[in-house]
């Protein structure tokens, strides 16, 4: 029995697929370097982009939408993902996508259902998440459940080319840079904002104001609300926080009513 340990990355974790197939192996864990299962020997499997590619292209090949859930499946927050994605690529290559894509089947449908949360999650994001300006540069705050910063990331780098703007999931401790020059992924363990400026101040002012005027007190309701904007998102967002320094902390903090 054995385990292997990566650097976390979505082409590292392809590599370990490569090296599974390879050497026949079934490895008992697949988790990233610096979490090691207790009692098991791991055996480190350094990341290597073309056999990264030529399992990229053959999941590819057998099906393209197999390809999605693995790659989105990668983002998913869920106890023993490397394994279970490595137990649906395994059905994925052995079954077909018909079979590996089918929620009847116990192995694979923990797996699909975490892709519908993680992609609902991205999908939400994208309208909830709020920019400020900090000395020229839009920063925008996050603590998601899953690894959505990619979608955000693709999704903003498109709506806001000209911009330039730092995304920061602080849960994750990424971040995404975005310039005219400048396009990647980042690790930042903590973020301190410097003050916001009168300008920035004024629109959070003016955007409370709206947000507040355009209810109907008569009509209020907090259950209704809470369908439909749960309470997780709100500490993101302009219209449910006051001004105050943002820091990996406080960004973490539990959301408020």
């Amino acid at each position: 029995m054995i385990g292997y340990s990566y650097d976390g990355s979505f082409y590292g974790f392809l590599t370990c697929v490569f090296y599974a197939y390879a050497e026949k192996e079934d490895p008992a864990a697949v988790v990233p370097f610096g979490s090691q299962p207790l009692l098991i020997p791991m055996r480190g499997i350094p990341t290597e982009n073309d056999k990264a590619v030529r399992v990229e292209k053959g999941l590819k090949r057998r099906s393209e939408e197999g390809y999605l859930a693995v790659r989105d499946g990668f983002l998913c927050e869920m106890p023993d993902k490397e394994r279970r994605l490595l137990a649906f690529i395994r059905k994925l290559i052995g079954k077909g996508a018909r079979a590996a894509l089918s929620y009847a089947d116990p192995d694979t449908a923990p797996l699909l259902k975490a892709l519908i949360s993680m992609r609902e999650e991205g999908h939400l994001l994208k309208g909830f998440l709020r920019f400020s300006e900090h000395e020229g540069v839009l920063v925008s705050v996050i603590s998601p459940k899953n690894q959505v910063l990619p979608i955000l990331a693709q999704h903003f780098s498109i709506r806001l080319p000209g911009e330039k703007f730092l995304i920061y999931d602080a849960r994750h401790k990424t971040g995404f840079i975005h310039t005219e020059e400048r396009k990647e992924f980042v690790s930042i363990d903590s973020l301190l904002l410097p003050p916001v400026g009168k300008e920035e101040a004024a629109y959070r002012a003016m955007w409370r104001g709206y947000f507040q005027h355009i209810a109907i007190p008569e009509r209020e309701n907090p259950v209704c609300q809470r369908t439909h904007l749960s309470l997780r998102y709100r500490p993101w967002m302009t219209e449910f926080t006051e001004d105050e320094p943002v820091t990996m902390e406080n960004a973490l903090l539990p959301a408020r009513a």
